[in-house]
């Protein structure tokens, strides 16, 4: 692959949260699944199991557990910061609240998801756990998962699907649904299906304010003072990806 078609490829990838009903192959799966598990891990210790699942009664109940112990936790936590500095995805009135079930409510419409499942004993593998006593690299294992998750979003936009990422921070009601054991813990949930709407370009900040040549470069340093500028900065970048999903924008 050349530098350029890797480039677009990073560019199409975004976060999709609507989805049409197409059925997608069993084929597709496998490969973004091959594709993901080359990821690299601290000691190629490879922490990482997949659960896909299909069937609509099961992701049902996955989305309720989802709904009533993960999004709304993070829906109240947000509404605790002032609006110009909340997430665009709950930054709503109260009265439209429902623009933002309806948003996350569509994910599970999408015809498989992927649960991404970490092994917190094969971080023992890696050169950083520094002996048994100490623990597994919760850090290692993290940054990890991080790999593995953007391989699934990359393999699948490579064949012309939308993706999401839902993180995951209770574990035993999915524990209930999907059986796994202890001490294996659920990490992220993938939707994945085809896109039903065109999400628009990514917006980024310039590259120039984010590179240091030789040392770091002091006019570029963000001080404390600045720090909820930079929020209302980024807040802004991606309001209009938001108004996309929830169908009052084009992309």
């Amino acid at each position: 692959m050349k530098y350029d078609e890797l480039l677009e490829l990073i560019k199409y990838r975004r976060s999709i949260r609507r989805f049409k009903p197409d059925l997608v192959p069993d084929e597709y799966i496998t490969k973004i699944l091959d594709a993901a598990h080359y990821a690299m891990s601290g000691g190629n210790s490879q922490p990482w199991e997949f659960i896909v699942v299909k069937d609509p009664e099961t992701k049902g109940k996955i989305f309720n557990i989802y709904r009533e112990h993960d999004q709304m936790m993070v829906w109240y936590l947000e509404q605790q910061r002032i609006p110009r500095y909340r997430h665009p995805a709950f930054n709503l009135p109260d009265e439209e609240e429902y623009k933002h079930r309806d948003m996350i409510a569509a994910w599970k419409d999408a015809p498989v998801l992927i649960c991404l499942l970490e092994d917190p004993r094969k971080q023992y593998g890696s050169t950083l756990c520094r002996g048994l006593e100490f623990g597994p690299n919760l850090d290692v294992l993290a940054a990890t998962m991080g790999h593995v998750s953007m391989l699934i979003h990359l393999a699948a936009a490579s064949l012309g699907l939308g993706s999401q990422r839902m993180e995951v921070m209770t574990q035993e009601p999915y524990r209930q649904i999907l059986k796994y054991p202890e001490p294996l813990h659920l990490d992220t949930l993938v939707p994945v299906g085809y896109r039903a709407y065109e999400p628009g370009p990514p917006h980024r900040l310039p590259l120039k304010e984010l590179v240091h040549y030789g040392q770091y470069d002091m006019k570029k340093y963000m001080r404390n003072e600045d720090f909820l500028k930079y929020i209302e900065k980024i807040r802004e970048l991606g309001r209009p990806g938001y108004r996309v999903a929830i169908g009052e924008e084009k992309g």
